[in-house]
């Protein structure tokens, strides 16, 4: 079949460059591994790992020596695994790059990293390397980082059912149907933040993007460096809920807010689970703050 001319220019200049490419074969229901089949050969110098757990992407990323960039094929629990493990490499210039595959492409949205393939490739060989800020979350014993947002209790549900449907529903309606599930168990937490009590909350979250996922996304301030926010909201009846959701859909103000710096411990009195970048992740407490070290990575234009 007759290439075009960006894929052979493509072709051409990426292979001027040496990525490590990270794959994970079980993204979206075998997307990944699909993806990269049709895309390895116009990254002829790459050398590729098919991935037997995601936790083989954060050591790989952490172990990688003499590539140009480390690229994650996956959804963005793959991106945060691999960028968890260049934070950890010994090298602190070496770049991230994304050929997302995934089902809820907020990190990508958010940093206009391209979703098609053939745009992705170009911005993997001519894309800016800009470092930018991410969030370290301390829990369960070990220190992690996550890209998009951690959530708690309903948001933590959310995410379990949703990997499950979106396969076969799509990212909106099977984060929307894994939503109305999960409220109309009507579920309340009462956390405390630092010592401050917030009692009956329905939801909250820790982020820096405005992006929760499935097309949900807050109307959000922008964060200074060192910056970032806690969001939550208070729980209420079921019909609340859809009103709210409606909010969410459109990008309205809803919630409350406020601006946090340094490190917040959060608890819950009843044990609630802890979900970031789209996977659950144990339970409460946690410790979380911006991460002293930037994430360096490929990408498209500015921020939205």
């Amino acid at each position: 079949m007759k290439q075009s001319a960006e894929t052979e220019i493509g072709e051409r200049s990426a292979a001027r460059k040496k990525f490590l490419v990270l794959v994970n074969p079980a993204s979206n229901g075998g997307r990944g591994l699909r993806a990269w089949t049709r895309w390895a050969p116009f990254l002829p110098g790459a050398e590729a790992v098919i991935l037997r757990s995601i936790g083989e992407a954060g050591e790989r990323a952490a172990g990688a020596r003499n590539v140009d960039a480390v690229v994650a094929v996956g959804g963005d629990g793959t991106v945060s695994a691999v960028a968890d493990g260049l934070l950890r490499n010994p090298s602190e210039t070496l770049p991230l790059g994304v050929l997302y595959a995934g089902t809820s492409p907020d990190f990508c949205t958010f940093h206009q990293i391209p979703l098609e393939p053939s745009v992705a490739l170009e911005t993997l060989r001519s894309g800016g390397v800009e470092p930018v800020e991410v969030l370290k979350i301390a829990h369960n014993g070990k220190t992690a980082h996550f890209l998009c947002s951690c959530n708690l209790g309903i948001g933590a549900d959310v995410a379990a059912r949703a990997n499950v449907l979106r396969p076969y529903l799509g990212d909106r309606f099977g984060t929307f149907c894994a939503l109305l599930v999960s409220l109309l168990k009507h579920p309340r937490f009462d956390y405390t933040v630092n010592g401050e009590s917030f009692p009956a909350c329905g939801h909250m979250l820790i982020t820096k993007m405005p992006y929760i996922a499935g097309g949900l996304a807050l109307d959000l301030p922008r964060t200074a460096e060192g910056e970032y926010l806690l969001w939550h909201t208070r729980a209420r009846s079921f019909p609340g809920w859809m009103r709210l959701l409606v909010k969410l859909y459109r990008k309205e103000k809803c919630g409350e807010l406020r601006r946090c710096s340094g490190t917040i411990r959060i608890e819950a009195r009843t044990p609630c689970r802890v979900e970031y970048d789209g996977d659950p992740h144990g339970m409460l407490p946690v410790e979380i703050s911006v991460a002293p070290r930037k994430l360096m990575l490929i990408k498209g234009g500015g921020q939205p």
